[in-house]
């Protein structure tokens, strides 16, 4: 059985597959559109679709980074800043 910090990585993992794949096909389609358009697209379709594939290399390189990363969302790094005990006052102490 698995603990619910697991499974909510392992959920948060595959929403974010399920996201990353979504982005692909959205780029591939904008790609194909642009490219094989048996017609000349207007300058402004043209004009949108090179804003668009401008706008989705930073997603796409954002996804490529999250799953190609050594670690990923499932690895955890030990805490090297904890935070310390807060330190009892005059105001604190029982009268």
């Amino acid at each position: 059985m698995m603990a619910v910090n697991d499974k909510i990585q392992l959920i948060r993992f595959y929403a974010r597959f399920v996201i990353g794949m979504a982005a692909m096909g959205i780029f591939l389609y904008i790609v194909h559109t642009m490219l094989e358009n048996p017609n000349e697209l207007p300058t402004s379709s043209k004009d949108l679709l090179n804003i668009l594939i401008g706008a989705f290399i930073p997603i796409l390189a954002g996804i490529a980074k999250f799953y190609f990363e050594s670690g990923g969302d499932l690895h955890q790094e030990p805490e090297t800043k904890l935070i310390p005990a807060p330190k009892k006052t005059k105001q604190d102490e029982p009268k």
